[in-house]
């Protein structure tokens, strides 16, 4: 299958929306997180059968200062105890000169108005502490090899990080970390030791890198989205599934046309059927 998205109806004011993760939150109803707008969510309504966008709705993050959230990449629900969170990563990964984007924020997702988010004080600074494998990689700009996260799932009671870099062929890095999403604060003290997971790749030549992860409705698997680790790379944007325990990742019969960017991925379900959301970071989506 041949993937050319759609573009959104709208733009986020005069440009493209920079679509990353994405999740659903009602029965017509998605919202993903734009990288260069790190204040809010956006809200996609779909028409009934969940095939076309109808409108685009702003969804304020209240609650956070400036600097609480740079870069933001992954986006994930976790519900816990009758309460719908929505989890927001930033990349992670360093800028010129001192600038670092960092954040983990926790949002209870409500179905209108202003959603309350909570920062996370100090999370890349514990990440790279627990992880001292990432440090020096913590110093290098992404397409110098530095650290850059894109992909963000839940799995029961636990965050799933997935590395775009640093990248080695053959292999894609996927950070385990158990967390207490519904925790009265939102600290890092909420948060277990972490573990690095590496996912075998079909090509060990290829040095692709996570795009997104979610989980991929059966029970266990997880929606792999992969392309070119850095943004000078010529690796193809593939979609597979990985299952904990059953070897390397599998492709599926899905391929992006070449001005696609996709970054973002979630399944759901359609009377009784199984389908799924991509978005682009180039302003576009699409239904498979």
């Amino acid at each position: 299958m041949k993937v050319r998205p759609v573009p959104f109806p709208e733009k986020n004011g005069a440009v493209p929306f920079n679509a990353s993760g994405v999740v659903r939150v009602g029965s017509r109803h998605f919202v993903f997180v734009d990288n260069k707008d790190p204040g809010s969510l956006f809200e996609l309504t779909f028409d009934p059968r969940i095939t076309t966008v109808e409108r685009i709705h702003r969804r304020r993050l209240a609650g956070l200062g400036r600097t609480a959230l740079r870069d933001p990449e992954g986006l994930t629900r976790a519900d816990v105890a009758g309460e719908t969170f929505l989890v927001v990563a930033s990349s992670l990964c360093a800028g010129n000169g001192d600038r670092v984007s960092d954040g983990l924020v926790r949002v209870r997702y409500r179905r209108d108005g202003d959603l309350p988010a909570e920062p996370m004080d100090g999370f890349r600074a514990w990440f790279l502490a627990r992880l001292p494998q990432f440090a020096a990689a913590g110093r290098l700009v992404p397409d110098a090899g530095g650290l850059n996260v894109e992909g963000l799932a839940w799995d029961a009671g636990t965050l799933l990080f997935g590395l775009r870099g640093p990248a080695t062929p053959g292999e894609a890095t996927v950070v385990r970390v158990p967390a207490d999403v519904g925790a009265a604060r939102w600290t890092t003290a909420v948060l277990g030791a972490p573990e690095v997971v590496a996912l075998p790749l079909p090509d060990p030549a290829v040095p692709w890198g996570i795009r997104d992860l979610a989980g991929a409705g059966r029970a266990g698997d997880l929606l792999v989205l992969l392309g070119r680790s850095a943004s000078d790379g010529d690796a193809p944007f593939r979609l597979g599934t990985w299952h904990p325990g059953r070897g390397r990742v599998e492709l599926l019969d899905v391929a992006f046309h070449r001005t696609a960017k996709p970054e973002g991925v979630t399944a759901f379900t359609v009377d009784g059927e199984e389908r799924l959301l991509v978005v682009d970071d180039a302003g576009g989506y699409a239904v498979l």
